[in-house]
Parts: structure tokens; sequence; C-alpha cells
């Protein structure tokens, strides 16, 4: 695993703050294969407006604490040591400590995620949110609770960006789907659960 050395963008919103790395991991393809085969992805379930649904990605969780989103419970499971050498790496430069990490596998452009928050109350008063992203670059939306303010960024291979303070009780985020993409993004979102 390359790194190179971090010179972070930050983009300043009202009520939260975004901390972007291009260029981190400078080995992705190489990982990004390794990411494919090494870990336990299936495709998810999801309840939104009392209807269960299967997830439009593929997704795996490992960590050292269960997570419940959407209604469903995501029990722990240990580390493989990729993702530990990842965490290690993302801890590091980012300066703050993860015991927890969801993988979405986005094999397609029909693959996305809807607009959500991460701010489950496990994830304490503030969460930061830390995600590496690995393959085709998709853009992510970042939407205001306040109906006006929006934001778009497109993580880059081999990318890290930070979600701090505030932003994940007024902001909300997703990717949409695209005819336009064929290739396939890793996403490995690490967050601390209490």
């Amino acid at each position: 695993m390359i790194i190179s050395s971090p010179n972070p963008e930050v983009f300043e919103l009202p009520d939260g703050r975004l901390r972007y790395i291009e260029h981190l991991i400078t080995d992705s393809d190489t990982l990004l294969s390794r990411l494919k085969t090494s870990l336990n992805w299936y495709q998810g379930d999801v309840c939104l407006f009392g209807r269960n649904y299967k997830t439009p990605r593929l997704q795996c969780w490992y960590g050292d604490k269960a997570y419940t989103y959407s209604k469903v419970r995501l029990e722990p499971t240990p580390w493989p040591p990729l993702l530990q050498q990842l965490k290690n790496v993302v801890e590091e430069i980012s300066g703050y400590s993860f015991n927890s990490v969801l993988g979405n596998w986005y094999q397609s452009g029909q693959h996305n995620m809807g607009m959500h928050a991460d701010n489950e109350p496990e994830l304490g008063q503030n969460p930061v949110v830390a995600m590496l992203t690995f393959g085709t670059p998709r853009p992510l939306q970042f939407r205001h609770r306040n109906g006006q303010d929006r934001f778009t960024i497109t993580p880059a291979d081999g990318s890290l960006l930070l979600m701090e303070g505030p932003i994940q009780h007024h902001w909300r985020h997703g990717i949409n789907k695209s005819k336009k993409i064929t290739g396939e993004r890793i996403s490995l979102t690490f967050r601390f659960i209490f």
C-alpha cells in the first residue's frame, strides 16, 4: 500500500465541514481487486417507510460493535488484516479513532445510495465518518435540510473524505443512479460506535 503525502482540501459548509485528500492511496487498483475478493459481500436489506427492500448495491460490515440503521442490525465481524491496515492509515491521517467500517460495492451506475444522514444515536453527538474510495468516481451529493443549500463532490479513486462537525444533523448525502457510468466503485466508510 503506497500512501502519498496528505494535502487536505477543506470545505466549510453551513453547519458542517468536509476534509478531502484527493490521492491518498496510489496503488488503488490493486486494493480494489483485493477488496472485491477478500471481503464478505452481500446484498443487504433496508426498511423504508415500513417496507423492506434489498439494498441497490452490495455491502459488508466489519468492526468491534453492532450497528443499526433503517431498522437493520449489523452484527460485529472481526477485522480482516487488509481492513485493519486501511483503518490504521485513516486514523493516522485523520486524527480520529474508528471501531467499525461499512463497505459499499457499486458494481455499475445502476447501483446507488439514497439520500441519508449517518446520525444514529450509537454514533454519538457529532459523528465523524471517514470515506475511502476505490474505483470509478461517482458524484456524492449533499443537501442541507433547509431545502436550499447543496454541495457535490466527486471523490477520486484512492481518496479520503472526512465528514466532520454537525454535518450529519443538518445535511443528507447520497449517490444517484447513472446510465453513463459502467465502472465499479467501492467505498469504505469508517465510523466510531459508542
